[in-house]
């Protein structure tokens, strides 16, 4: 399959960038459709971890405040794994790290990859990679966490299992990358 464009420009860019292209691409039969208009958010990369305790098998997730989500029925507080926006020239297990220390305040000894997808393909660019971070000594996390100079204040708590398979059942959990994460984790037969 393949695509072809026309033409592309920028037209915000702040914290994010929109872009606004021509476009056509390759139709299942082989032939190429019409020319299309099409935006994109180009935000870029972004990690997240699931980090677990090694002596429970607990979950540790952040509590923090979404301005989004307040417009949507929400109080806007929402549980979420720990997860950041890759930097200009870090790598994603590096930004891992970062985030760990500045959300739960830990360093990952260890980090495996899991699992990377798009978040919402129809308007972002962002790929999120996912991380398992095992934690040996969880009673070094405190209760309250997050990076000040990005304005985070971040409630800290660790869920067993079925603790969070019920959160996410209650609507308690509605963050998708923290679902998604949780679910395909426990789906993979870990502990």
């Amino acid at each position: 399959m393949r695509h072809k464009i026309k033409d592309s420009e920028i037209i915000f860019a702040e914290f994010f960038r929109i872009e606004k292209a021509r476009l056509s691409w390759e139709k299942h039969d082989g032939t190429m459709g019409e020319e299309v208009e099409r935006y994109v958010i180009r935000r870029g990369d972004s990690v997240g971890i699931l980090p677990v305790c090694e002596d429970t098998g607990k979950i540790v997730l952040v509590k923090q405040f979404r301005y989004p989500a307040c417009q949507k029925g929400s109080d806007g507080y929402i549980w979420e794994i720990p997860a950041g926006m890759v930097g200009s020239g870090e790598d994603h297990k590096a930004t891992a790290r970062r985030e760990l220390v500045e959300e739960i305040g830990i360093e990952a000894k260890k980090l495996t990859h899991l699992i990377s997808f798009f978040l919402s393909p129809g308007a972002l660019d962002e790929r999120f990679t996912l991380f398992h971070a095992s934690i040996p000594d969880c009673s070094e996390i405190g209760t309250v966490g997050g990076n000040p100079y990005e304005h985070e204040d971040l409630l800290i708590e660790m869920f067993n299992k079925e603790k969070l398979l019920q959160m996410i059942k209650n609507g308690e959990i509605i963050d998708a990358k923290t679902i998604a994460s949780i679910l395909y984790y426990l789906l993979q037969g870990y502990k």
